[in-house]
Protein backbone atom coordinates (compact mmCIF):
# COMPACT_ATOMS: atom_id res chain seq x y z
CA UNK A 1 0.00 0.00 0.00
CA UNK A 2 2.81 2.39 0.83
CA UNK A 3 4.48 1.94 -2.57
CA UNK A 4 1.18 2.42 -4.43
CA UNK A 5 0.37 5.55 -2.41
CA UNK A 6 3.75 7.09 -3.19
CA UNK A 7 3.45 6.24 -6.89
CA UNK A 8 0.07 8.01 -7.04
CA UNK A 9 1.35 10.93 -4.97
CA UNK A 10 4.33 11.33 -7.30
CA UNK A 11 2.05 11.59 -10.34
CA UNK A 12 -0.44 14.05 -8.84
CA UNK A 13 1.75 16.34 -6.73
CA UNK A 14 5.42 15.35 -6.72
CA UNK A 15 7.70 16.50 -3.95
CA UNK A 16 10.50 18.76 -5.12
CA UNK A 17 14.08 18.12 -4.02
CA UNK A 18 15.97 20.69 -1.98
CA UNK A 19 18.29 21.26 -4.96
CA UNK A 20 15.45 22.59 -7.14
CA UNK A 21 16.38 26.31 -6.88
CA UNK A 22 20.01 25.53 -7.78
CA UNK A 23 18.94 23.37 -10.72
CA UNK A 24 16.50 25.99 -11.97
CA UNK A 25 19.15 28.73 -11.81
CA UNK A 26 21.67 26.52 -13.65
CA UNK A 27 19.39 25.32 -16.48
CA UNK A 28 16.90 28.12 -17.15
CA UNK A 29 17.16 29.61 -20.62
CA UNK A 30 19.92 27.18 -21.63
CA UNK A 31 20.40 24.61 -24.42
CA UNK A 32 20.61 21.07 -23.14
CA UNK A 33 20.72 17.39 -24.01
CA UNK A 34 18.60 14.72 -22.35
CA UNK A 35 19.95 11.17 -22.25
CA UNK A 36 16.95 8.86 -22.46
CA UNK A 37 13.49 10.23 -22.08
CA UNK A 38 11.27 11.98 -22.40
CA UNK A 39 11.01 11.74 -18.63
CA UNK A 40 7.97 12.52 -16.49
CA UNK A 41 10.15 13.93 -13.73
CA UNK A 42 11.27 16.72 -16.11
CA UNK A 43 7.78 17.74 -17.28
CA UNK A 44 6.26 21.03 -16.06
CA UNK A 45 4.37 19.15 -13.34
CA UNK A 46 7.34 16.97 -12.44
CA UNK A 47 9.66 17.22 -9.46
CA UNK A 48 12.37 18.93 -11.56
CA UNK A 49 10.59 20.72 -14.46
CA UNK A 50 13.53 20.94 -16.86
CA UNK A 51 11.25 21.12 -19.92
CA UNK A 52 9.79 24.37 -18.56
CA UNK A 53 13.23 25.81 -17.80
CA UNK A 54 15.21 24.92 -20.92
CA UNK A 55 15.27 27.17 -23.98
CA UNK A 56 15.99 24.15 -26.19
CA UNK A 57 16.51 20.46 -25.54
CA UNK A 58 17.81 17.63 -27.73
CA UNK A 59 17.31 13.98 -26.81
CA UNK A 60 19.28 10.74 -27.13
CA UNK A 61 17.85 7.21 -27.22
CA UNK A 62 19.78 4.04 -27.98
CA UNK A 63 17.35 2.74 -30.64
CA UNK A 64 14.33 3.70 -32.71
CA UNK A 65 12.14 1.30 -30.70
CA UNK A 66 12.64 0.86 -26.96
CA UNK A 67 10.61 -0.29 -23.98
CA UNK A 68 9.80 3.38 -23.34
CA UNK A 69 9.01 4.64 -26.86
CA UNK A 70 8.64 3.55 -30.47
CA UNK A 71 9.08 4.95 -33.94
CA UNK A 72 11.94 7.34 -33.18
CA UNK A 73 14.03 8.61 -36.10
CA UNK A 74 17.54 9.99 -35.98
CA UNK A 75 17.48 13.68 -36.79
CA UNK A 76 13.73 14.05 -36.31
CA UNK A 77 12.26 16.76 -34.04
CA UNK A 78 12.23 16.16 -30.31
CA UNK A 79 9.17 17.94 -28.94
CA UNK A 80 9.76 18.60 -25.25
CA UNK A 81 7.35 21.55 -24.92
CA UNK A 82 4.33 22.80 -26.87
CA UNK A 83 5.52 26.34 -26.28
CA UNK A 84 9.12 26.08 -27.51
CA UNK A 85 10.87 25.06 -30.72
CA UNK A 86 11.68 21.33 -30.80
CA UNK A 87 15.17 19.99 -30.37
CA UNK A 88 16.80 17.13 -32.27
CA UNK A 89 16.23 13.42 -31.66
CA UNK A 90 19.53 11.50 -31.75
CA UNK A 91 19.70 7.71 -32.03
CA UNK A 92 22.94 6.98 -30.20
CA UNK A 93 24.31 4.88 -27.37
CA UNK A 94 24.31 6.95 -24.19
CA UNK A 95 28.03 6.35 -23.78
CA UNK A 96 29.00 6.95 -27.42
CA UNK A 97 27.58 10.19 -28.79
CA UNK A 98 29.34 9.99 -32.14
CA UNK A 99 28.60 12.93 -34.39
CA UNK A 100 27.80 15.20 -31.43
CA UNK A 101 30.45 17.91 -31.26
CA UNK A 102 32.54 18.71 -28.21
CA UNK A 103 31.05 21.38 -25.96
CA UNK A 104 27.73 21.51 -27.81
CA UNK A 105 25.45 21.94 -24.81
CA UNK A 106 25.06 24.12 -21.74
CA UNK A 107 23.83 21.14 -19.74
CA UNK A 108 23.03 17.40 -19.81
CA UNK A 109 20.14 15.80 -17.94
CA UNK A 110 19.27 12.16 -17.45
CA UNK A 111 16.66 10.34 -15.38
CA UNK A 112 16.89 6.67 -14.39
CA UNK A 113 19.36 5.85 -17.16
CA UNK A 114 22.89 5.69 -15.73
CA UNK A 115 22.18 2.49 -13.77
CA UNK A 116 21.17 0.77 -17.03
CA UNK A 117 24.58 1.40 -18.63
CA UNK A 118 27.32 -1.22 -18.64
CA UNK A 119 30.05 1.45 -18.47
CA UNK A 120 28.74 4.39 -16.40
CA UNK A 121 32.10 6.16 -16.02
CA UNK A 122 32.61 6.09 -19.76
CA UNK A 123 29.15 7.61 -20.22
CA UNK A 124 29.75 10.35 -17.66
CA UNK A 125 32.96 11.28 -19.45
CA UNK A 126 31.15 11.35 -22.78
CA UNK A 127 28.43 13.59 -21.33
CA UNK A 128 31.14 15.89 -20.03
CA UNK A 129 32.76 15.99 -23.47
CA UNK A 130 29.63 17.46 -25.06
CA UNK A 131 29.07 20.01 -22.27
CA UNK A 132 30.58 23.49 -22.19
CA UNK A 133 33.18 24.27 -19.54
CA UNK A 134 31.15 25.51 -16.61
CA UNK A 135 28.06 23.66 -17.84
CA UNK A 136 25.94 21.40 -15.66
CA UNK A 137 24.79 17.81 -15.31
CA UNK A 138 21.52 16.88 -13.61
CA UNK A 139 21.25 13.14 -13.13
CA UNK A 140 18.51 11.14 -11.37
CA UNK A 141 18.91 7.51 -10.30
CA UNK A 142 16.73 5.08 -8.35
CA UNK A 143 17.28 4.87 -4.61
CA UNK A 144 18.01 1.14 -4.09
CA UNK A 145 16.67 1.18 -0.53
CA UNK A 146 13.22 2.06 -1.88
CA UNK A 147 13.14 0.13 -5.15
CA UNK A 148 13.37 -3.41 -6.50
CA UNK A 149 17.19 -3.29 -6.11
CA UNK A 150 17.02 -3.21 -2.30
CA UNK A 151 18.33 -6.80 -1.98
CA UNK A 152 21.31 -6.23 -4.27
CA UNK A 153 24.76 -5.15 -3.05
CA UNK A 154 25.96 -1.68 -3.93
CA UNK A 155 28.37 -1.48 -6.84
CA UNK A 156 31.89 -0.39 -5.93
CA UNK A 157 33.89 2.37 -7.58
CA UNK A 158 36.57 -0.24 -8.33
CA UNK A 159 34.05 -2.23 -10.34
CA UNK A 160 33.04 0.86 -12.30
CA UNK A 161 36.72 1.52 -13.01
CA UNK A 162 37.12 -2.02 -14.34
CA UNK A 163 34.13 -1.56 -16.65
CA UNK A 164 35.66 1.66 -17.91
CA UNK A 165 39.09 0.12 -18.46
CA UNK A 166 37.55 -2.79 -20.37
CA UNK A 167 35.07 -0.59 -22.29
CA UNK A 168 32.38 -3.04 -21.18
CA UNK A 169 29.75 -3.24 -23.97
CA UNK A 170 26.00 -2.97 -23.52
CA UNK A 171 25.52 -6.69 -24.24
CA UNK A 172 27.47 -7.57 -21.08
CA UNK A 173 25.83 -10.31 -18.99
CA UNK A 174 28.00 -10.09 -15.85
CA UNK A 175 25.18 -9.04 -13.52
CA UNK A 176 22.38 -11.21 -14.87
CA UNK A 177 22.63 -13.97 -12.26
CA UNK A 178 22.57 -11.42 -9.44
CA UNK A 179 19.57 -9.63 -10.98
CA UNK A 180 17.60 -12.84 -11.48
CA UNK A 181 18.29 -13.92 -7.90
CA UNK A 182 17.84 -10.65 -5.99
CA UNK A 183 15.48 -8.47 -8.05
CA UNK A 184 12.26 -7.87 -6.06
CA UNK A 185 9.50 -8.46 -8.61
CA UNK A 186 6.95 -7.36 -6.04
CA UNK A 187 8.23 -3.81 -6.45
CA UNK A 188 8.44 -3.99 -10.25
CA UNK A 189 4.90 -4.55 -11.59
CA UNK A 190 5.98 -3.72 -15.14
CA UNK A 191 8.38 -6.68 -15.25
CA UNK A 192 5.61 -9.25 -15.56
CA UNK A 193 5.76 -12.83 -14.34
CA UNK A 194 8.99 -14.50 -13.16
CA UNK A 195 9.16 -16.37 -16.47
CA UNK A 196 8.66 -13.17 -18.46
CA UNK A 197 11.33 -11.44 -16.38
CA UNK A 198 13.86 -14.17 -17.21
CA UNK A 199 13.19 -13.60 -20.92
CA UNK A 200 13.43 -9.83 -20.50
CA UNK A 201 16.79 -10.04 -18.73
CA UNK A 202 18.15 -12.44 -21.33
CA UNK A 203 17.15 -10.03 -24.09
CA UNK A 204 18.72 -7.02 -22.39
CA UNK A 205 20.96 -6.17 -25.35
CA UNK A 206 17.75 -5.14 -27.14
CA UNK A 207 15.55 -4.18 -24.18
CA UNK A 208 18.03 -2.43 -21.83
CA UNK A 209 15.79 -2.94 -18.81
CA UNK A 210 18.46 -4.44 -16.53
CA UNK A 211 20.13 -2.30 -13.88
CA UNK A 212 23.76 -3.27 -14.36
CA UNK A 213 24.82 -1.24 -11.33
CA UNK A 214 23.39 -0.15 -7.97
CA UNK A 215 24.24 3.38 -6.78
CA UNK A 216 23.91 5.20 -3.50
CA UNK A 217 24.77 8.87 -2.88
CA UNK A 218 28.40 8.08 -2.04
CA UNK A 219 29.00 6.05 -5.20
CA UNK A 220 27.29 8.67 -7.36
CA UNK A 221 29.47 11.37 -5.80
CA UNK A 222 32.62 9.30 -6.41
CA UNK A 223 31.63 8.50 -10.01
CA UNK A 224 31.05 12.17 -10.78
CA UNK A 225 34.39 13.25 -9.32
CA UNK A 226 36.15 10.38 -11.09
CA UNK A 227 34.96 11.70 -14.44
CA UNK A 228 35.68 15.40 -13.98
CA UNK A 229 32.33 16.64 -12.65
CA UNK A 230 32.21 18.77 -9.50
CA UNK A 231 29.10 17.92 -7.44
CA UNK A 232 27.02 20.88 -6.31
CA UNK A 233 24.29 18.89 -4.55
CA UNK A 234 23.43 15.22 -4.07
CA UNK A 235 20.32 14.09 -2.23
CA UNK A 236 17.69 11.41 -1.83
CA UNK A 237 14.13 12.59 -2.44
CA UNK A 238 10.70 10.99 -2.47
CA UNK A 239 9.48 8.67 -3.58
CA UNK A 240 12.39 6.66 -5.02
CA UNK A 241 15.08 9.02 -6.31
CA UNK A 242 18.69 9.99 -5.82
CA UNK A 243 19.51 13.24 -7.58
CA UNK A 244 22.76 15.03 -8.30
CA UNK A 245 23.56 18.42 -9.75
CA UNK A 246 27.18 18.84 -10.85
CA UNK A 247 29.28 21.34 -12.79
CA UNK A 248 31.87 20.78 -15.50
CA UNK A 249 34.95 22.77 -14.48
CA UNK A 250 38.01 20.84 -15.62
CA UNK A 251 38.03 20.78 -19.44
Amino acid sequence: MGWLWWALRDRIAPLHPIMLPQARASLTGKYGLEIGGPSRIFTPRGALPVYAWAERLDNVNFAADTAWGRGLRDGSPFVFSRHKPPGIQWIREAGCLHGVSDQSFDFVVSSHCLEHLANPLGALQEWRRVTWTGGCLLVILPDPARTFDHRRPLTTLEHLREDQAQCTPENDRTHFAEVLTLHDLGLDPGAGSPAAFVVRVGDNAAQRCVHHHVFDEALLDAALRETGWSPIAIERFAPIHIGALAREETS
